[in-house]
């Protein structure tokens, strides 16, 4: 039975490898995904767990009434082709979307919806509701 087994041994430790080993997973945000976020500075920023290529990478961020408020300057920053980033309009308090999407060097399409909240802040002393 063991030598039966052995030929498969490769590919099952190939299919029980981390996802995260894969090119152009993402792998964080910021804001993160659901977040209620206080002194938003105007920037959202993805990772990935590998290289993105320079073809087409996107960020769009619209409010709940789905208007556009990025200012359409998505980038990869140098020198870590592996971080998306881009700017937005000053943000009131409020639900926003953000879709990335990226081509990884080896041509995946890697895209996905952040969803974030701006909340006021609260004035000292006042409890949160």
């Amino acid at each position: 039975m063991r030598k039966l087994l052995n030929p498969f041994i490769p590919v099952l430790l190939a299919l029980a490898s981390p996802i995260s080993l894969a090119e152009g997973v993402l792998l964080k945000s910021d804001p993160k995904n659901n977040a209620e976020v206080t002194g938003f500075d105007g920037t959202v920023k993805f990772w990935f767990s590998g290289n993105v290529g320079e073809r087409s990478p996107s960020v769009v961020v619209v409010d709940a009434q789905g208007k556009r408020v990025d200012n359409g300057d998505a980038r990869l920053v140098l020198g870590e082709r592996h971080r998306l980033t881009a700017t937005t309009q000053t943000l009131p308090p409020g639900a926003y979307a953000t879709r990335y999407r990226v081509i990884t060097e080896d041509g995946l399409i890697v895209s996905g919806v952040s969803k974030f909240s701006i909340v006021a802040e609260s004035a000292p002393g006042e409890a949160k509701p």
